[in-house]
């Protein structure tokens, strides 16, 4: 095992690389990575697939042998308080363009990075470095590995895959004869509405059939969809599945995809959930009259679902209209809500509606765990009113002093500040302070840093 601090580790591996020095507070920007993981059973320990979405427009581009190349080194580690207990992950990708024009339209790419661990409380650290303009990001966020029963029917996580093909030659991407290809943002818009997914169970009887049922949920938890049950033959106590699911007819929101695994000898059923989020009005656009049906067919639930994240922009009027509203009543505050804030009226998209799914979409992927959604925390919160800050200040936690966040808006209010401390030390920062209305404000927010 290696002990040494992680950012002297850092450094080494980008001095082999790069014969250069980043510091890490220099240069530091929001790539717009996407970063996801899932967690299987190995013998002793725990599997843990590290999944990336990368833009590839974002980074530096300059003039390299076979036309315009950006290089990105990637990192991957482990952290448990200062020390690395495993050899991080690096690898180095070239994204190519024939010219300028062409960059803006290069597309998203799928990046994976693999763990062989003991299991244990872990933060996952990314670490991004742009070679040609020597900007970088860390990307931290906590993980729990707890190793899966073999003795009794569990199932791994659900890997969200764009695609699930047969794998013509083995890849990073290739499973059990598939290449699973993992979409790290979880999101599905009308241009790519089908959503694939990929499991393991383990502690099967091993004998007879077992059963595998798919449903889309609401956010509380209400049938949405519902698939046929598919039986088939147990081959072994350990088995793998995988399957497809059209996301066509959801409207936009946040959903959770639930897989039944059940044991055909001893009747016995293990579940697995995971949130996945739909766009359907980024990018193609919509005509008026389906704007004004979107409600239309929702379920109570489901309508108070959308109100749950919509709430956070929502004036104190809006609210108190909605909580006293019927069913009918309810739906016309949604529609008259998104309709006030229209900018452009006369065209067929609300930007601000699609500007606030953004929001949230840029909340979850950053701010998710596997027990909460982005949008719900603190800072999740504030992006998604505020927007993103003009600036971000980092603190880093040292002897006796927690890691803490300055986030500052310059042109909101004269000027407003946000503070968020990580009380617990896995990434969880908490609003403690901020000088904007109707926000919490304590002065002496400084004391919560011991």
């Amino acid at each position: 095992m290696y002990q040494f601090n992680l950012l002297k580790r850092l450094s080494y591996f980008l001095l082999l690389s790069l014969s250069l020095s980043f510091a890490q507070e220099e240069a530091e920007v929001d790539f717009r990575v996407s970063l996801d993981y899932s967690r299987f059973s190995i013998e002793g320990g725990v599997y843990l697939d590290v999944y990336l979405m990368i833009p590839q427009a974002v980074f530096t581009f300059v003039e390299g042998e076979s036309g315009l190349e950006a290089k990105v080194i990637f990192q991957t580690a482990l952290v448990q308080g200062d020390a690395v207990p495993y050899d991080p992950d690096q690898w180095t990708r070239i994204y190519r363009a024939p010219d300028r024009a062409s960059i803006e339209k290069l597309s998203w790419v799928p990046d994976i990075s693999k763990f062989y661990v003991e299991p244990g409380d872990y933060i996952l650290q990314v670490d991004i470095v742009d070679v040609h303009s020597q900007k970088q990001q860390t990307i931290r966020k906590p993980v729990s590995l707890e190793l899966f029963s073999t003795n009794e029917l569990s199932i791994s996580d659900i890997t969200i895959a764009s695609q699930v093909v047969e794998a013509k030659a083995e890849n990073e991407f290739t499973k059990y004869g598939y290449d699973v290809v993992p979409n790290a943002q979880r999101t599905f818009t009308a241009g790519a509405p089908m959503m694939y997914y990929f499991i393991e169970a383990y502690g099967l009887s091993g004998t007879d059939n077992y059963g595998v049922h798919a449903q889309v949920l609401s956010l509380n938890g209400d049938l949405v969809k519902d698939f046929p049950v598919r039986t088939k033959k147990m081959p072994g106590t350990s088995v793998v599945e995988w399957g497809g699911v059209n996301t066509a007819g959801l409207g936009s929101g946040i959903y959770k995809l639930s897989v039944d695994i059940t044991d055909g000898s001893s009747k016995i059923t293990a579940n697995q959930k995971r949130t996945f989020y739909i766009l359907r009005d980024t990018g193609a656009k919509q005509e008026k009259a389906e704007v004004k049906d979107e409600y239309a067919g929702l379920s109570a639930s489901q309508v108070n679902d959308i109100f749950k994240v919509a709430s956070i922009i929502m004036d104190k009027k809006e609210k108190r209209l909605y909580t006293k509203s019927d069913d009918v009543g309810k739906r016309n505050v949604l529609t008259s809500f998104w309709a006030r804030r229209d900018p452009n009226p006369e065209t067929s998209i609300n930007e601000f509606k699609q500007e606030f799914y953004k929001r949230v979409q840029i909340a979850n992927r950053d701010f998710g765990s596997d027990t909460m959604d982005g949008w719900s925390t603190d800072r999740g919160r504030i992006l998604i009113k505020y927007g993103i800050p003009n600036d971000v200040e980092r603190q880093q936690s040292s002897l006796g002093q927690r890691p803490w966040l300055s986030w500052q808006y310059y042109d909101i209010e004269g000027g407003i500040r946000f503070i968020f401390i990580d009380r617990t030390g896995y990434g969880n920062f908490q609003l403690v302070h901020s000088d904007a209305r109707d926000e919490l404000q304590d002065p002496d927010w400084e004391r919560f840093l011991k």
